[in-house]
């Protein structure tokens, strides 16, 4: 007996910690779907302020949400009563994989939770099949194929025929693209198998930048069903829309082109602005050359060359560009003023400018022409003194009626003159004598973009990096903005460092210094402005049909 004594001893003492330990770790559910839900709970007993650290559970799991509960027991065991206090940290995951998923153990002062090990399967088709009564997604892509750098449009809607809550997938997050957003948001309603259906819908254009294959991942939509309240319950639902495998087309090797530039169309037109009068020798003349291409970036279009032409001294401005959004896409422009001086008598020759281009449209290699033009140029008038006796020319006489009519209007003059300096003298009094009204309270700031991605890639030199984080910088400090051309014109100081690293990006063997401490400057500077985000107002985050 005392053997047996000493072994049931010796195995009450090996699981008191675990009955007794200061931290635990449980869940609600150890099988759920891809959809679904799960609620773990950590218990801290006895460890003062001590909390958890759940940065581990980013690996296989979205934190969507976490809170904190002080509790307290009392216990009497063999008449003795014992009280003990302790903290739940109830963390609600997100799993964001099928498979065998582990919580991991998590670390809480000196002290180590359990790991736990979690199974997640795919959603049943009876629970798909009943979800898509409710709400379902529309994916759609414009091609199948798309050539390198050129424009592919991916349109993104969301059906659904009650009120929902929930967040709107992202826009698409892909390596070595660049993504547009053409439409922020459009709201219609249209009638699916005799039924009703709310629509948001939403509209990207796409530029990879590299051949090969490219796959735009299905789009996932999670959130509530009803409106809550005392007399109605709310329900989880979900949508998850298909995939989609395209084909990136390389640079095509018939392109003649100095410069790869695919477009849906492109057009080159001039305007001539001339003297009325017969041009001749010294006669400035301005020729406006615009280039507009539908499907393409501004960052493609190429600069235009203008060769030095005998008889004439060619003065080139810097080229306006211009980004438009619009249901087609993007469209771009580009606009430049030459200033035209001749020197020589004669005919003055302007010869064709011609840019290469591939359309996307027909697949096939296309000129677009601005056809030149002769000018005629006289010789200067030449104007000499004459010999002889000087002539004295008589002052233009004015009769009685034109003096009168200058007296008159000088007289309004005069009058409204006066009237608008008592106006003003009115003015400042009043300004002078209004009370200083009390401060109002600031605005509360707008969320922080963290800088540090953007700054690590610009350090690092790697211009495309850079290129997507400043996207997401702009989408985020600008919501209201829909291309980097639209924000490059409202602060005009971005343009400069933005448009070298476009250059650095596009424009094949020519990499060169894209001004990156110019750029990290100029975007730490925006970051910093009180109006960058807080005016902007941003995409309604919950979908609700009786708003």
């Amino acid at each position: 007996m005392r053997r047996g004594h000493v072994a049931l001893l010796i195995w009450l003492l090996s699981i008191s910690p675990l009955l007794h330990s200061a931290v635990t770790a449980t869940v609600d559910q150890n099988q759920i779907s891809e959809f679904d839900v799960l609620t773990l709970t950590i218990r801290v007993t006895d460890q003062g302020s001590t909390e958890p650290d759940f940065q581990a559970l980013e690996r296989d799991f979205t934190i969507i949400n976490q809170q904190s509960q002080q509790n307290s027991s009392i216990s009497l065991i063999n008449g003795r009563q014992t009280s003990r206090s302790y903290i739940d940290y109830q963390v609600t995951l997100r799993p964001k994989r099928q498979g065998n998923l582990l919580v991991p153990a998590l670390t809480v002062g000196t002290e180590r939770t359990n790991p736990i090990g979690i199974r997640v399967v795919a959603q049943s088709q009876a629970v798909r099949n009943q979800m898509a009564q409710i709400l379902f997604f529309e994916t759609l892509v414009d091609r199948e194929e798309v050539y390198v750098q050129a424009q592919l449009l991916y349109t993104v809607r969301l059906y659904y025929a009650d009120s929902i809550s929930g967040d709107f997938p992202a826009a698409p997050d892909l390596p070595n693209t660049m993504v547009e957003i053409i439409e922020n948001e459009r709201r219609f309603e249209t009638v699916v198998n005799n039924r009703r259906y709310y629509v948001l819908e939403k509209r990207y254009a796409i530029f990879p930048q590299q051949s090969g294959p490219l796959n735009l991942a299905p789009e996932t939509f999670v959130g509530t069903r009803g409106r809550g309240g005392l007399f109605s319950s709310r329900e989880r639902v979900n949508a998850v829309s298909s995939g989609h495998s395209l084909s990136v087309l390389p640079v095509p090797a018939s392109f003649q082109g100095r410069r790869w530039l695919p477009a849906q169309s492109l057009a080159i037109d001039a305007v001539l602005n001339r003297p009325d009068s017969p041009l001749v020798v010294g006669d400035p003349i301005n020729r406006v050359v615009t280039l507009k291409g539908a499907g393409v970036t501004a960052a493609l279009l190429p600069e235009l060359r203008f060769e030095d032409t005998a008889g004439a001294r060619l003065y080139i401005d810097q080229p306006v560009v211009e980004e438009l959004a619009s249901e087609q896409g993007l469209a771009a422009e580009s606009v430049v003023t030459v200033g035209i001086v001749p020197t020589e008598a004669g005919t003055l020759a302007l010869p064709d400018i011609t840019v290469y281009w591939w359309n996307t449209e027909d697949r096939r290699q296309e000129v677009a022409v601005l056809p030149g033009i002769n000018l005629a140029i006289g010789n200067a008038p030449k104007t000499a003194p004459t010999l002889g006796t000087p002539s004295v020319t008589q002052p233009p006489s004015i009769d009685n009626a034109e003096i009168l009519l200058l007296r008159q209007q000088l007289q309004w003059t005069i009058w409204i003159a006066i009237i608008l300096l008592v106006a003003w003298l009115l003015t400042l009094v009043a300004w002078f004598k209004k009370p200083v009204k009390a401060k109002t309270a600031p605005r509360p700031a707008p969320p922080h973009f963290e800088l540090e991605p953007l700054t690590r890639a610009i350090k690092l030199g790697d211009p495309q990096k850079t290129y997507s984080e400043l996207q997401r910088w702009r989408r985020h400090t600008f919501p209201n903005t829909t291309a980097m051309a639209s924000l490059t014109k409202d602060y005009p100081e971005l343009e400069t460092p933005y448009r070298a690293l476009e250059a650095t990006i596009y424009q094949t063997g020519e990499g060169g210094d894209w001004r990156s401490s110019d750029l990290l400057a100029v975007v730490t500077k925006l970051s910093t402005l009180p109006h960058a985000n807080a005016t902007a107002s941003p995409l309604p985050a919950r979908l609700n049909p009786g708003l």
